[in-house]
């Protein structure tokens, strides 16, 4: 009689496989799960944000630009709060004492900031305890916790992965060359709130690659983008909302994190390197006309 032929490993094989599909199920519904939630909350954010300012009584000829910048929307948002330092807090939650005193639009972007300990000196311990809006994290003097957020939005990679990226802000007018101004009632759109809320969306379990230029469904394991802050070019360096700060990508064996280095770009390590985490900036957008004018 014969004995069955003994398969060593193969149990170990198939186990590595099915765990393999789980990993990646897993990342994907954590990812774009998010992702979708994020969209939803931006998107009743810049509705909200819209709305308001709509009704808010100002000047009828002026910019979205000027009456954000000189207070006249403090309350309904302020760039301000992008950036809390939770070690202010004392024994208050941030949620339940400290959210809800801000304007209403702050209030609903509470819900998508990320909690951060960012390390500035790369000796492996965190420097600040903040909980922020997603994004780089930059240096303002005039903030109440001298630091504030802007966007990078990467507008091409060359053949090692280096980025080239221009500045976006977190709210921003819907605009182009021939669509100048709209929020003005002198402009061809007679007095039209326009907004746009960015969001850069990056994930701490995927990583990412360069689309492969054989076509959508080949293989991109090979097109990883290195992570790498010496070489980024900024396209508008003059529109940065702060100063940059040295953030290294790698310290020790820390990672500076999803939304970590002076460009908010994130390193993660994967194959052996440090990379860039899979990233999207979601946008929501929202038009509203002006009903109330300020002499």
């Amino acid at each position: 009689m014969n004995k069955p032929a003994i398969r060593r490993g193969q149990s170990l094989v198939e186990f590595a496989v099915v765990a393999l599909v789980l990993y990646m199920l897993l990342a994907a519904i954590l990812t774009f799960g998010h992702a979708l939630y994020v969209a939803q909350g931006l998107q009743g954010a810049v509705d909200l944000a819209a709305r308001e300012i709509s009704r808010t009584p100002l000047p009828a000829v002026t910019t979205f630009e000027a009456v954000l910048n000189d207070g006249s929307l403090d309350d309904v948002y302020q760039n301000d709060l992008l950036v809390f330092d939770l070690d202010t807090l004392g024994g208050q939650s941030f949620f339940e004492d400290i959210v809800p005193d801000w304007p209403p639009v702050n209030q609903q972007l509470a819900a998508v900031m990320i909690v951060d300990r960012p390390d500035f000196d790369g000796d492996g311990t965190p420097d600040a305890n903040l909980i922020r809006y997603p994004g780089a994290l930059l240096s303002d003097p005039s903030t109440p916790t001298g630091f504030t957020v802007g966007i990078p939005l990467v507008t091409g990679r060359d053949a090692t992965g280096t980025e080239t990226i221009r500045w976006v802000p977190v709210v921003e007018e819907i605009e182009n060359d021939a669509n100048q101004d709209p929020f003005s009632v002198d402009s061809p759109q007679q007095g039209i709130v326009a907004l746009r809320i960015n969001y850069p969306f990056q994930s701490a379990s995927m990583s990412s690659f360069q689309p492969n230029v054989a076509g959508p469904f080949e293989p991109t394991v090979g097109t990883r983008n290195v992570a790498s802050d010496d070489s980024v070019n900024e396209t508008n360096a003059g529109d940065r909302p702060g100063g940059l700060i040295g953030q290294p990508l790698l310290a020790g064996e820390n990672f500076a994190g999803t939304y970590g280095g002076q460009y908010g770009l994130g390193a993660q390590g994967a194959f052996g390197q440090t990379v860039r985490p899979f990233r999207r900036v979601i946008s929501a957008q929202a038009i509203y006309r002006r009903e109330v004018f300020a002499n």
